[in-house]
């Protein structure tokens, strides 16, 4: 089950080498993944980070195991993950989520979008 995600995230590095955190590298190299995962594990498998994994239980697009309270270590139920992984639409809802919750946090905060910068050591 995990050499298919393996020779997914090999496909998609074009050969170069990633970086990925040793937690990640673990999770991933797992001969089984445990029944459930916290948000961190869920992060790594979903793409994400993980403060992004409160934006989707926010929006109702993944939910917790159980009804844990707003304080408590949020659980995932493992076989919904890969369900989710393996479906286009859903990730492409997530990843819209996402970026539409960032965009209105950083419209909020009044940061402008890639701006071009200048160059102080620039001769005139």
């Amino acid at each position: 089950m995990n050499s298919e995600i393996n020779e997914i995230l090999a496909a998609r590095s074009n050969g170069r080498p990633g970086l990925i955190s040793a937690q990640a590298k673990e999770l991933l190299n797992l001969r089984r993944l445990p029944g459930m995962l916290n948000m961190a594990q869920t992060a790594i498998l979903l793409g994400l980070s993980e403060h992004d994994i409160l934006v989707l239980i926010a929006s109702s697009l993944l939910k917790p195991l159980g009804n844990p309270p707003t304080n408590a270590v949020k659980y995932f139920a493992t076989i919904e993950i890969l369900a989710i992984t393996g479906e286009s639409a859903v990730l492409n809802k997530i990843r819209s989520t996402v970026y539409q919750y960032w965009r209105g946090k950083n419209a909020k905060r009044g940061v402008v979008e890639s701006k071009p910068r200048r160059s102080n050591n620039c001769h005139r």
